[in-house]
């Protein structure tokens, strides 16, 4: 089996028709961590394949569409987190 990687893929569409599609087909593949933000656990097949299939939803001089690949599992950190409507800070 592949080993897989987590990425975190963010993006900002101006066409809401690109943007719709964008959100569905990652949607399928990853999960939605904020509106325009998507956390994925990927093979290197995987990430190639997301890579082609979005490209052509894209337009490059008006999108963008970023993937960051996340080097350590506990990488993550939260500044602030809700809780029963109160923020807490860490």
């Amino acid at each position: 089996m592949a080993e897989k990687r987590k990425f975190l893929i963010c993006y900002d569409i101006v066409d809401e028709k690109r943007l719709r599609k964008v959100h569905k087909l990652l949607s399928t593949l990853a999960m939605s961590v904020q509106y325009s933000v998507f956390e994925a656990e990927l093979s290197n097949a995987q990430l190639e394949q997301l890579k082609e299939k979005l490209r052509p939803c894209l337009k490059s001089d008006a999108d963008k569409l970023t993937i960051y690949r996340l080097f350590k599992a506990n990488a993550k950190i939260d500044l602030a987190m809700a809780a029963d409507d109160d923020l807490l800070f860490i």
